[in-house]
């Protein structure tokens, strides 16, 4: 009867141990595909938010500032702040406001100086840096 009892015991905590390894395998599974999901979408968003940087210089090169690229910005800005971490989404914020400013004094003919056009470049660069080391993408340049 003893042999019995201890087979019984014994398929019951394989069957207990392979349960609980299966749930462990899983979660770690999933886990896996919410960080790869997330960052697929952090990666688009950079994307969008340097895309419109780009195009509001452009637009603002050319003399017109209809704002659509405004409006894109701060929607892609808005996006960071909820994905990504103070320390990108705190500097792409500040950027975001920097850039439409400068862009909208270069629009309007305001004379803007080269220097100051080229340290919005230099702050754009190092979000950029910033958006790849937050993507695992290391911050080369």
């Amino acid at each position: 009867m003893s042999t019995a009892v201890v087979g019984v015991a014994g398929a019951l905590l394989g069957v207990l141990t392979g349960g609980l390894l299966q749930h462990l395998l899983a979660a770690r599974t999933r886990r896996w595909q919410r960080q790869d999901a997330l960052g697929q979408v952090k990666q688009a968003v950079y994307a969008e938010y340097l895309r419109a940087i780009s195009a509001s210089y452009g637009q603002a090169m050319a003399g017109e500032r209809s704002r659509i690229e405004d409006a894109r910005l701060h929607a892609a800005t808005a996006e960071i702040e909820v994905l990504a971490g103070r320390e990108v989404a705190g500097p792409a914020r500040e950027l975001t406001s920097t850039v439409i400013d400068v862009h909208t004094k270069i629009a309007e003919g305001a004379g803007v100086e080269a220097a100051t056009v080229a340290a919005v470049d230099r702050r754009r660069l190092e979000v950029i840096k910033l958006f790849k080391r937050d993507l695992g993408l290391g911050a080369e340049a």
